[in-house]
């Protein structure tokens, strides 16, 4: 591979895959990075440009189906994740569910829980808990965005996990993980395999990735720490996680400089300045955020979005008052209540109950501000969303659902402070700055620089 083209170069290891480990990885896409993903902790809904390294294991294709799917007529095919009541049942069953989680009943027993893939109010099936009589869960059954039972968790009779099993697409078990010896079994090519534990697993995938000699890009001082130590000596760590009052003990041998890591950028604010006053050095440590991919540009409109399920919204009646020059547009996914439909009675306040894709999608386009100020769960990933919508995020220390993407001195405790911001128009491109910083945001370049020092 030709030095002139670095961001070819590596392997980006993520250890489970969440909201911060996604950012990291869309960093690196932006940025250029066309080198291989893996993640090691599989929830199912992976982007596709994403490996798990447990299913690299269920690819023997030439395997038949060993099982036809029964649930076609609750509108269910094949290749599309599985709406909430399209789980497979006992004759007589029933499920029942809302926006927060469903329930399986046979008459009065309860005998599961279904949890939903995010975002939540789709009631798309990632899990599936299975109950005994005592309502103690027995397994665990675990849903891909294709629908597909991917992996199965078996509990002991204390409830505690004791193993999972990964299945290809025909339904063959392929891979077990037994959770008390950390032993891994792979039935692969009509041969059995047996790996002592995780690290020696995935380091199989990256050698036959092809992967010897490569940077390891990584997030965590767990597994993927332990299976860089197998390859580059240039590796790079990306720590993500929040404060804590120690250095951890992985990471102050790498600090020692008894790794082949080289370097640790800390992509969380208060992480970055809890290990400095700590005594991690400097010269190790470097806070680094992320390439955002902003949607548009902010336009200086006086138009508020507010996205609730509840009536609870802190101190509505005396922002709505005091702000009478702006337009609040306020959407719920649900019905909404009187108390809050009263508030149509304002020629300046728009509500918008059971509101559809394409509005929600509209009203982030032409509302400048964004109030995180309702009560209750975040709906919508609408704080990130009106993050990436270039609006200036105002909330109540109360109500922030998310503070990664808020500067602290946008969160008040005070309405009239918070209406003195919104209403100065002047103050807007500097709060939007603020709130970049906070929010840690890099360019491209800065990524790509980093990618030249490998």
């Amino acid at each position: 591979m030709e030095k002139n083209h670095p961001v070819e170069m590596g392997i980006l290891l993520l250890d489970h895959y969440d909201e911060m480990a996604d950012l990291l990885k869309q960093s690196f896409r932006l940025a250029g990075f066309t080198g291989p993903v893996l993640v090691l902790e599989d929830k199912g809904f992976l982007p596709s440009d994403v490996l798990s390294v447990f299913r690299w294991f269920c690819q023997d294709v030439s395997s038949k189906p060993t099982k036809t799917y029964r649930w076609m007529h609750a509108g269910w095919q094949v290749g599309n994740p599985r709406y909430f009541n399209q789980i497979e049942l006992p004759d007589y069953w029933e499920i029942s569910g809302n926006n927060n989680g469903a329930e399986i009943h046979d008459l009065h027993h309860l005998r599961g829980r279904i949890f939903y893939a995010p975002p939540r109010h789709r009631r798309l099936v990632s899990e599936v808990d299975w109950l005994n009589e005592d309502g103690i869960v027995r397994c665990t059954d675990h849903y891909d965005d294709h629908g597909i039972l991917y992996a199965r968790t078996i509990f002991n009779r204390t409830g505690k996990r004791f193993c999972r099993s990964w299945f290809d697409g025909a339904g063959h078990e392929c891979v077990v993980e037994n959770y008390v010896t950390g032993d891994i079994i792979v039935n692969r090519h009509h041969k059995t395999f047996v790996y002592k534990n995780r690290t020696a697993f995935a380091i199989e995938m990256l050698h036959e990735l092809k992967a010897d000699g490569q940077c390891i890009f990584y997030n965590s001082l767990s597994t993927p720490l332990f299976i860089s130590e197998s390859f580059s000596s240039k590796n790079l760590l990306f720590w993500q996680e929040g404060a804590r009052n120690d250095i951890p003990g992985n990471m102050q041998m790498i600090l020692k400089g008894q790794s082949y890591t080289s370097k640790i950028y800390v992509q969380d604010q208060a992480s970055w300045q809890k290990l400095v006053e700590l005594g991690a050095s400097k010269e190790w440590l470097q806070p680094f955020g992320f390439i955002y991919p902003f949607v548009r540009k902010n336009q200086r409109r006086p138009h508020i979005l507010i996205c609730t399920n509840s009536d609870q919204i802190e101190e509505l009646e005396f922002l709505v008052t005091h702000l009478s020059q702006m337009v609040f547009h306020i959407a719920a996914i649900t019905e909404m209540s009187s108390r809050l439909l009263a508030f149509g009675k304002y020629p300046h306040v728009k509500l918008y109950p059971t509101v559809k894709t394409e509005v929600v999608d509209d009203l982030f386009q032409i509302c400048d501000y964004y109030f995180d100020i309702n009560h209750g769960d975040e709906i919508l990933s609408s704080v990130k969303r009106a993050f990436l919508n270039d609006q200036l995020i105002l909330g109540f220390t109360n109500t922030i659902h998310r503070r990664r993407y808020i500067a602290k001195e946008h969160i008040f405790s005070d309405a009239k402070e918070l209406c003195a911001l919104a209403s100065d128009t002047e103050k807007l491109p500097a709060a939007l700055d603020r709130q970049k910083k906070a929010a840690m945001s890099e360019d491209v370049e800065a990524y790509r620089a980093l990618f030249d020092h490998i």
